[in-house]
């Protein structure tokens, strides 16, 4: 079998998507699975790091960015305990690994006016958790340095 943009040379790899076969030149690896160049760019090798960012700055997020949309709403309205604050984070990192290791599939991104609500949401929710951590962090220190 050869690939299906270089007759001539000898296919190494079938491409996720499309099916097609693909040579060594045409084949781009996204989170470990060969795809050709068109396909890929409908793809994005998945971070650790970013999900650890994302996690951090609201809860939930970071399962947001992982596809694990149920996952992603328990933390976030239970994310005021910490402790499942804390949960999300690591879970999120570590399902972000599994997904650049190619371990688990990625969840596609919802697409249309969900995702733009939930980029907008994200500007708001980091906002409020962070002025909501900084108001507990100063009601603590007024409570321990008042007489």
């Amino acid at each position: 079998m050869n690939c299906f943009l270089h007759p001539h040379t000898p296919a190494i790899a079938q491409c996720v998507d499309c099916h097609q076969p693909i040579c060594e030149v045409c084949t781009v690896r996204v989170n470990t699975r060969p795809y050709c160049e068109a396909c890929a760019a409908n793809h994005h090798q998945h971070s650790a790091l970013t999900a650890l960012i994302f996690g951090l700055l609201v809860p939930g997020l970071g399962q947001l960015y992982n596809g694990d949309y149920l996952k992603a709403v328990m933390i976030f309205f239970t994310g005021w305990l910490l402790l499942p604050w804390v949960y999300g984070i690591v879970d999120a990192v570590l399902v972000a690994q599994e997904i650049a290791e190619g371990r688990r599939d990625a969840q596609g991104i919802p697409p249309g006016y969900l995702i733009l609500a939930l980029k907008v949401g994200v500007v708001f929710f980091s906002c409020l958790y962070i002025s909501l951590v900084w108001m507990v962090i100063s009601a603590a220190i007024a409570w321990v340095a008042s007489p």
